[in-house]
């Protein structure tokens, strides 16, 4: 079951809970001490069993079976892949983390089949389903918040990681450092951490190995799984929750017409040219299954973003140096805010996202001239 072998704490009751998963990770990488354990957290914003089940009705050839456990649910998956022809099989767990739209995926099937079978359920769910989209300063939160539950003792040292430019290809450091250390040098050359793997260790003993990533995707290979669950995943799912509520409910009243901004506010003067414009145009333009209509870029920028899952647009404005405001349409899903958000991230820099208080606009503001 979930790829963690015969272990006696899952095979032996048919009530399988998440106490039981935990206890059979354990025994799993005490057997297995150079494998990991995948975990998978996303943002749902309807309930994803239901998109899960309703994968049997649109492949033929690919089956998702869903098992109630009560604190869990049991993902079956078969899948067939055309290009090859070969099939993909195994079974992962998934749960909801309590008061919050973020649940979390877990198997220790190999990386093909969490690439392939439970990476497929989890797209082919969008958009009611979102991926995670922390940034790099949100993982050096979650490493601030971990250090501060364990010892006084212990050393988070980072041993391998994965930090990009915001225009270049990404740089893979194999350097063990304290993990302070990677996140300032990676400021210090205008790059965000996109991964990294660390250990948090005490007087030489491993307390836990585990990777972060800003995907949504963390693994545990060793150490203490109730410091895994209890304060790193805990930690680091909580910023997937902000994300949620951030984006949710944003679209434009169809009853009074009010509109709610989002302000993505940078750090750093990202636009103090038309090249620079033009940037922010080609990062929204590289935005996946959408399109974009620019209005204005000099010397300000005016783009229209329609996203062709589920017909979301909104209208994106520089309205100065360090500032771009997002105005969602009458349709302005989650998924499709937060896809925007973590695409001028990811190409133009990090920064904070604060909501302004709500403007006036008329027809004339949304259509160029």
């Amino acid at each position: 079951m979930y790829g963690l072998g015969e272990s006696s704490d899952l095979g032996a009751y048919s009530d399988c809970s998440l106490s039981q998963i935990r206890r059979g990770i354990e025994s799993y990488l005490k057997e297995n001490p150079r494998s990991s354990v995948y975990f998978k957290s996303i943002v749902a914003h309807e309930d994803p069993i239901d998109q899960f089940e309703f994968l049997n009705t649109r492949f033929n050839k690919s089956s998702v079976e869903v098992v109630n456990h009560g604190d869990h649910y049991e993902v079956d998956v078969e899948r067939e892949i055309k290009r090859s022809g070969r099939t993909v099989r195994g079974s992962f767990a998934i749960f909801n983390h309590e008061d919050t739209q973020v649940w979390t995926a877990l198997t220790a099937h190999d990386s093909d089949f969490f690439d392939r079978g439970l990476g497929w359920v989890i797209s082919k769910s969008e958009p009611h389903i979102s991926e995670f989209y922390a940034t790099s300063r949100d993982l050096e939160t979650v490493l601030d918040l971990f250090s501060e539950s364990v010892s006084p003792d212990s050393k988070i040292i980072v041993t391998q990681a994965v930090a990009y430019s915001h225009r270049e290809e990404g740089e893979i450091s194999y350097k063990t450092r304290p993990y302070p250390e990677v996140f300032r040098d990676a400021r210090d050359g205008g790059n965000y951490v996109d991964s990294l793997v660390f250990k948090s260790m005490s007087e030489d003993e491993i307390e836990l190995e585990a990777t972060i990533t800003r995907d949504g995707t963390t693994t545990l290979s060793d150490g203490s799984v109730e410091l895994f669950f209890n304060y790193l995943l805990d930690d680091y799912v909580s910023f997937g929750q902000k994300k949620a509520e951030l984006f949710t409910d944003k679209e434009r009243s169809r009853d009074t017409g009010d509109i709610q901004e989002i302000e993505i506010q940078f750090a750093n003067p990202v636009f103090q040219s038309t090249k620079d414009n033009e940037d922010l145009i080609t990062a929204l333009s590289d935005l996946s299954r959408s399109s974009v209509t620019v209005y204005h870029k000099n010397p300000y920028a005016h783009i229209s973003v329609l996203d062709f899952n589920d017909g979301s647009s909104c209208d994106v404005f520089v309205t100065d140096s360090k500032t771009i405001k997002i105005v969602p349409s009458y349709r302005g899903s989650t998924n499709f805010l937060m896809r925007i958000s973590d695409k001028l991230y990811r190409d133009l820099d990090e920064s904070a996202v604060e909501l302004t208080e709500e403007s006036s606009y008329g027809v004339e503001d949304f259509v160029g001239g």
